[in-house]
C-alpha cells in the first residue's frame, strides 16, 4: 500500500479512531524520549516501546463508539480475548527488560481474570448497580493502588527505569473500560473526544473556582507553600500530556465515569445525584491517604473538594473528558507553576 492510499484510508476512518492513533503515537514518542538515556539494548527498547504503545492504543480507542461496539460483539463470542491481548503485551515487555520472572508474573493473569468474572456476575444480576459492581471496582483498583503488580513489571537489571506504575495503570484502565463498556456495559461513562465549547467553558469555570480556593487553603494550612514561578518551557508539553493521559483521565474514568455514575443510578432524583456526588468525592479524597508517607488530613480534604469540582463538571456535561480537563489543569498548573 503506497502512502497516498494509506493517507486516504486513514482520513476515512472515524475521527475518534484517528485521534486515538495520533495520541498513542505521541505517547510512544514521549516514552522513547524518556528511555533514550538508559542502557537498553535494541530488543529491550523495542519490547518496552511496543508494549507501552500497544497498551496506550486500546485505552484511547475506548473513546470511539465504533471500537466499543466492535469489542462488545467480540466479547460476546470470546470473553477473554481482550484480557489475553493485555497478557500478551505484558509478556512482550517481560521477555525484554523484565526477563520474565515466572513467580512475579503469575499475578498478572490472576489480575486480568478476576474483574472480568465479577463483571459477568454483575451483568447477570441485572442492569442496576449491585454488589458485584463494587467487587469488580475493588479488584480493578486496589491491586494497582497497592502496587501489587509492581514486581511483575520490575526490570531485571539495576539502573533501568521501572515502568511499574504507568504500565500497571495502563493495564488497569484498559481492563476497567473493558469490564464496564463490553462485559458489563453501563451507559453514561462519557469517555469521548467530542468535547464541545460548552464543555470547555464548564471545565474552565470549575478550575477557576477551585484552584484559587485550593491555593488559599493549602497556603493557610501550610500544605501548599505559595511560591509561584514561571514554568520551564521544555516541561510544559511532557508534563501536560503525562498528567492528562496517565493521571487525570484514568482517575476521572474510574471515579466519575464508573463510581459516581453507578451511584447516580441508585438514586435518580436531584437529591440522590447530590448524595452520589458527595460520596464519590469523599471516596476520591480518601484514596489519597497513601500518597504521603503519613496520613495528611489537608491532602484528603483538598482532594475531596477537588472531587466535588470534577464531579460537578461530569454531572453538568456527562463527559469524563470534560472533568479530566479540570483535573488536568489543577495538577498541571500546580506542578509547573507552584511545585518547587
Amino acid at each position: 500500500m503506497n502512502l497516498a492510499v494509506l493517507h486516504q484510508t486513514f482520513s476515512r476512518t472515524p475521527p475518534a479512531i484517528r485521534y486515538a492513533v495520533i495520541i498513542a503515537l505521541a505517547m510512544a514518542a514521549g516514552a522513547l524520549a524518556i528511555l533514550q538515556p538508559f542502557p537498553l539494548n535494541l530488543f529491550e527498547m523495542v519490547s518496552t516501546l511496543a508494549s507501552f504503545s500497544l497498551l496506550c492504543l486500546p485505552y484511547m480507542l475506548f473513546a470511539s463508539r465504533h471500537f466499543r461496539e466492535w469489542l462488545r460483539e467480540r466479547s460476546a463470542r470470546n470473553l477473554f480475548a481482550f484480557p489475553l491481548l493485555l497478557l500478551l503485551l505484558y509478556v512482550l515487555y517481560a521477555i525484554g527488560p523484565g526477563r520474565l520472572f515466572v513467580a512475579a508474573s503469575l499475578v498478572i493473569p490472576v489480575y486480568l481474570a478476576i474483574p472480568v468474572l465479577l463483571a459477568v456476575v454483575a451483568r447477570r444480576h441485572g442492569v442496576g448497580p449491585n454488589r458485584y459492581d463494587v467487587l469488580t471496582i475493588l479488584f480493578l483498583y486496589v491491586p494497582v493502588e497497592a502496587t501489587a503488580l509492581a514486581r511483575a513489571w520490575r526490570p531485571a537489571e539495576a539502573g533501568l527505569p521501572s515502568p511499574a506504575h504507568p504500565f500497571s495503570q495502563l493495564m488497569g484502565i484498559n481492563l476497567a473500560l473493558y469490564c464496564f463498556t463490553a462485559v458489563r456495559p453501563i451507559e453514561g461513562i462519557g469517555f469521548t473526544f467530542g468535547v464541545k465549547r460548552r464543555d470547555w467553558l464548564t471545565a474552565l469555570a470549575a478550575f477557576g473556582l477551585f484552584f484559587p480556593f485550593a491555593l488559599a487553603v493549602g497556603n493557610a494550612t501550610g500544605f501548599v507553600p505559595f511560591r509561584p514561578h514561571l514554568p520551564e518551557l521544555l516541561r510544559i508539553v511532557p508534563v501536560t500530556l503525562g498528567v492528562t493521559l496517565m493521571v487525570a483521565l484514568p482517575e476521572e474514568i474510574l471515579f466519575r465515569g464508573v463510581i459516581q455514575n453507578l451511584m447516580q443510578r441508585c438514586a435518580t432524583t436531584p437529591r440522590g445525584r447530590l448524595v452520589a456526588l458527595l460520596c464519590a468525592s469523599v471516596l476520591f479524597g480518601l484514596t489519597h491517604i497513601n500518597n504521603h508517607p503519613a496520613f495528611d488530613w489537608r491532602y484528603v480534604t483538598l482532594a475531596s473538594v477537588a472531587g466535588l469540582a470534577y464531579g460537578t463538571v461530569y454531572m453538568r456535561t456527562g463527559k469524563v473528558t470534560a472533568s479530566a480537563i479540570t483535573h488536568a489543569l489543577v495538577d498541571v498548573v500546580w506542578r509547573l507553576c507552584f511545585w518547587a
